[in-house]
């Protein structure tokens, strides 16, 4: 019986959580450091495995679970790897650039320290917005159109990231679904 790719990566979504808290230096090891960027490059992939905490980590393999499955049906496995990882790889390239040139000015930190796979989570979202938007799914029991969680979750990053001071990086979701649109519509064409 063959897994389906969203449970896999969900599963080794926990399980890489569950070494960040056993082995130490683990964690250090797959977050991504704006000044290591170009050192270490796996950094760019290897920080969807890290999370913050046990939140962080539900809210990010509850919204691949949810979005990743109903896209699987639908799409080939290697797209929907490329709209995780480099929905991913992109904001913490953001945060490179940030690094690399002074962009303080413009509300991008000099300095980032960047773990999770929620830029990944948001682009497989917005592709799916374009793709099945009439498509129905199951968040917390409650059928819901893939289009409405769209609509409703980048609405909401879009006035977090007009108010600014939060813990979350915003930007970091709005740059994933831009990612995830652009994919869905230019990059993967046809492909489905």
């Amino acid at each position: 019986m063959k897994i389906p790719l969203t449970n896999a990566l969900v599963v080794l979504m926990v399980i890489s959580f569950l070494f960040q808290q056993i082995i130490p230096g683990y964690e250090d090891a797959l977050i991504f450091y704006s000044d290591r960027a170009l050192f270490d490059p796996w950094r760019f992939f290897t920080a969807n495995f890290a999370h913050v905490n046990i939140l962080h980590l539900f809210v990010n393999v509850y919204s691949l679970y949810v979005i990743g499955n109903a896209l699987e049906t639908r799409i080939k496995s290697p797209d929907l790897l490329r709209i995780l990882f480099l929905g991913s790889a992109l904001i913490y390239l953001e945060q490179w650039i940030g690094y690399s040139f002074d962009l303080s000015a413009y509300g991008i930190s000099s300095y980032a320290v960047g773990l999770g796979a929620s830029g990944g989570t948001s682009a497989l979202l917005a592709a799916a917005w374009l793709w099945i938007p009439e498509e129905k799914v199951r968040v917390f029991f409650i059928p819901a159109k893939i289009k409405h969680l769209a609509m409703l979750f980048f609405a909401f990053e879009i006035m977090m990231f007009a108010i600014g001071n939060t813990t979350t990086a915003h930007d970091a979701h709005l740059l994933g679904g831009l990612f995830g649109l652009l994919y869905a519509k230019y990059i993967a064409g046809g492909r489905r």
